[in-house]
């Protein structure tokens, strides 16, 4: 989905959202949007690895980020922070699988089992369904409504990772 529709397809979630507060009958409820670059890695709860320098695409993009929508109840907010590092791949993946394991049970996307889309009423967490291209790492850990993400892979002589707090509410 391309980030225009996105946006418009919040839009309407927030004004029905909106609409359904307000039918409601609660005469009170709160609403905004958040969107900066502030972010740090204890933001996350996660640490960066050492040696890393914040990554940027390019001169406009950002190495943090949070954005997030709420209107009463319904919600959403993403925390982003993107790295680079002349350490190995491997080094770094194994760092972030551990120190994601302070929050749960690690889902590691390369394998097919943590693939599996869950049923839909389930909080169970999942990775997206494909798996992540050869030599690329990606972790997951929480819920299906609030959890982290950490994807790793090789960048030339060195290593790219991102890492991410995704919470919603619905």
């Amino acid at each position: 989905m391309n980030p225009r529709r996105s946006l418009i397809a919040w839009a309407f979630l927030l004004a029905a959202s909106v609409a359904s507060v307000a039918h409601a009958g609660d005469n009170e409820f709160s609403m905004g949007i958040e969107g900066h670059g502030r972010t740090e890695a204890a933001d996350l709860g996660l640490p960066v690895y050492a040696g890393s320098v914040p990554f940027k695409e390019s001169g406009d993009d950002k190495a943090a980020v949070t954005v997030g929508a709420w209107v009463g109840t319904f919600g959403l907010k993403v925390q982003a922070l993107k790295f680079r590092t002349a350490a190995s791949t491997e080094r770094v993946a194994a760092f972030y699988a551990k120190a994601l394991g302070r929050y749960g049970d690690v889902l590691d996307c390369r394998d097919p089992a943590a693939r599996v889309k869950p049923p839909k009423d389930s909080d169970k967490l999942s990775c997206d369904g494909k798996e992540p291209k050869a030599g690329d790492y990606e972790y997951r850990v929480g819920t299906a409504k609030s959890f982290r993400v950490v994807s790793v892979r090789p960048d030339g002589d060195g290593t790219r990772f991102d890492m991410a707090r995704i919470d919603l509410r619905f």
